[in-house]
């Protein structure tokens, strides 16, 4: 069993449902940190998710980033298996920016 601990992704949300990050097959992960960053000169929402984009997935409840300000998901680490995947939803399109860090274990 190989663990190989890199970023994961990194990108701008579109403001719509974006997939962040899908598991790759025959590997599971974990998440041990995503930050988020609103680059924009007003507030915008954001809401995270895994493994499906309904509220009942819901691991980050929606709130607004001010203007400039980020928001560092750092608690417990999240296990995903293969096709496993974590989904956001930005405010206005090309507003936040989201880099997520953790370990591919094949």
């Amino acid at each position: 069993m190989a663990m190989d601990y890199k970023q994961l992704a990194q990108g701008t949300l579109t403001g719509g449902a974006d997939t962040l990050y899908t598991v790759p097959g025959a590997t599971q992960a974990i998440i041990k940190s995503m930050m988020f960053v609103n680059y924009t000169g007003v507030g915008q929402t954001l809401k995270v998710t895994q493994g499906g984009a309904a509220d009942a997935n819901t691991i980050l409840p929606q709130q607004t980033l001010d203007a400039g300000e980020m928001f560092a998901w750092e608690n417990d680490p999240i296990t995903l298996d293969a096709a496993d995947d974590i989904r956001a939803v930005g405010g206005a399109a090309a507003s936040i920016t989201y880099t997520i860090w953790g370990a591919e274990v094949t």
